[in-house]
């Protein structure tokens, strides 16, 4: 079974789903935060467009160097409070942790609304919350975001306002996806859980 969050209009839901390959657990193995999954998915190979370099995007893997991880989250800017509590929960925990171990861990923020988010809105938006580096990421295309949610289980709909009215909402999932260095998302973290949370994670895993 698996747990997501899912924001629609401002409205917190809760969204349960059997996934595919096993039961998962919420705070499970070694009573660590979140839900695993077996078999664990992978993101080896996934590509995405980074744009943290100002100078230009380049493709990227979210795969860490060996001995790292990655905190991976699906998102979008104009979102009033889940995403942006959720990035600052993951500052506040890499400076809990300290240099060593949070120089260890990679934020990457993926929009699932790139048509309002562009490179340099997503630069900014994490200038906010990081000091150190991050991936600042857009799928190559539509198709491409939609191939990678499916395979995570990550849930987004795009809502227009009304027949033939371009203000739209977006609605999304909040799970923070942990990946490991052979590409493996060992864990999910729901929206809710605490900075302190995410640095036991930290510590935990590295």
């Amino acid at each position: 079974m698996r747990r997501q969050l899912t924001i629609i209009g401002g409205v917190l839901l809760v969204v349960i789903a059997l996934g595919a390959g096993g039961v998962s657990m919420l705070w499970g193995e070694e009573e660590l935060p979140g839900i695993t999954r077996d078999p664990a998915p992978s993101v080896a190979g996934v590509t995405f467009l980074d744009h943290s370099d100002p100078d230009g995007a380049r493709e990227v893997e979210v795969v860490p160097a060996e001995g790292e991880l990655t905190f991976l989250y699906f998102g979008f800017l104009s979102c009033p409070d889940v995403c942006p509590m959720t990035m600052a929960d993951l500052a506040q925990a890499q400076r809990d942790v300290g240099e060593d171990l949070a120089s260890r861990t990679t934020v990457a923020f993926v929009t699932v609304d790139p048509e309002r988010d562009d490179g340099e809105r997503l630069r900014s938006y994490l200038g906010h919350f990081f000091d150190g580096s991050t991936l600042a990421l857009t799928a190559p295309d539509r198709a491409s975001l939609d191939a990678v949610a499916e395979h995570l289980g990550v849930r987004y709909e795009i809502e227009p306002h009304a027949p033939g009215d371009d203000r739209y909402d977006v609605a999304h999932s909040a799970i923070t996806y942990v990946i490991d260095d052979r590409g493996e998302v060992i864990r999910e973290v729901p929206f809710g859980v605490s900075w302190e949370d995410f640095a036991q994670l930290m510590r935990a895993l590295l």
